[in-house]
C-alpha cells in the first residue's frame, strides 16, 4: 500500500470515529448551561457562574470538541476534494482553518475568563471594573456581543469552505452527494443571514428562530462520516 493510500485509509477511518464523537457531543450539548438567565443583572450573574461553575465548564467543553471533531471532518472534505478540484480544495481547507480559529476563540474565552472573572468578582478583588467589563463583552444573552462576533464569523468563514466544496464533493457517491448538497445550502444561505442581520431585516430578538438552517453543517458532517465508512470498507 502506498503512502498516499494508507493517509486515505487513516482519513478514512479517523472521519468516521469524528463523526460518532460528533453525534455523542452533540447530543449531550443539548442539556448544556451556556449563560445566566436573560435579563440577570451582573451580580446575578456572577452569583449564577459561581452556583454553577462545573455545568458551565462541562457545557463549553462539549462544544470545544464538536469544533474539533467538525474541523477534522471538514478538513477529510477537503482531502477528498482535492481529487477533483484542488484549488477548491485548498481554498475551503484555509478558509476552514480560519473560522475554526475564530470559533474557537470564542469557545476559549467562555471557558476561560467568564468562570475566572466570576470567581474574581465574587471574592471582592481590586480588579471589579476590568472583570464586569469583561462578563459584558463575553456573554452570550447579546447577539452582538464579541464571543457572538467571533462565532458568526466563524460559521460564515465555515460557509464559504461549504460552497467551495459542494462541488467537488458532488461527484462521489450517494452521502457524499449529501455532504455536498448540505454544505453548499449552507454556505449560500448563510451569507444571506448574516447580510439581513446586520442591516436589521432579521431582528436581533428573533435570531434563534432563523438560525436553525445552521444544522445543514451537522448534516453535511455526518454524512461525510458515512461516505468515509463505506470508503474505509471498500479499502478493506
Amino acid at each position: 500500500m502506498s503512502t498516499t493510500a494508507r493517509l486515505d485509509s487513516q482519513i478514512n477511518k479517523a472521519t468516521y470515529l469524528s463523526a460518532i464523537v460528533l453525534f455523542v457531543f452533540t447530543a449531550v450539548s443539548m442539556f448544556g448551561v451556556y449563560d445566566a438567565p436573560a435579563g440577570s443583572t451582573a451580580a446575578e450573574k456572577v452569583a449564577w457562574l459561581n452556583e454553577n461553575n462545573g455545568a458551565f465548564v462541562l457545557s463549553w467543553v462539549t462544544q470545544i470538541v464538536q469544533v474539533f471533531t467538525l474541523a477534522a471532518i471538514f478538513a477529510a472534505a477537503c482531502w477528498k476534494a482535492f481529487s477533483i478540484n484542488p484549488l477548491a480544495a485548498v481554498s475551503g481547507g484555509i478558509v476552514l482553518m480560519l473560522g475554526t480559529m475564530a470559533i474557537l476563540i470564542t469557545k476559549g474565552t467562555e471557558l476561560w475568563i467568564l468562570p475566572l472573572a466570576a470567581q474574581d468578582l465574587a471574592a471582592g478583588s481590586a480588579s471589579q471594573e476590568p472583570g464586569l467589563t469583561l462578563l459584558s463583552i463575553n456573554s452570550q444573552s447579546y447577539p452582538y456581543s464579541l464571543t457572538s462576533y467571533f462565532d458568526y464569523l466563524g460559521l460564515w468563514l465555515w460557509s464559504l469552505f461549504g460552497l467551495l466544496v459542494a462541488r467537488p464533493l458532488f461527484q462521489f457517491s450517494t452521502s457524499a452527494k449529501v455532504a455536498a448538497v448540505s454544505l453548499g445550502l449552507f454556505g449560500i444561505i448563510y451569507p444571506v443571514f448574516y447580510g439581513f442581520l446586520v442591516t436589521g431585516v432579521i431582528p436581533l430578538a428573533d435570531i434563534m428562530d432563523y438560525s436553525t438552517f445552521m444544522l445543514l453543517a451537522w448534516v453535511g458532517a455526518f454524512a461525510m462520516g458515512i461516505y468515509c465508512r463505506g470508503e474505509a470498507k471498500t479499502g478493506a
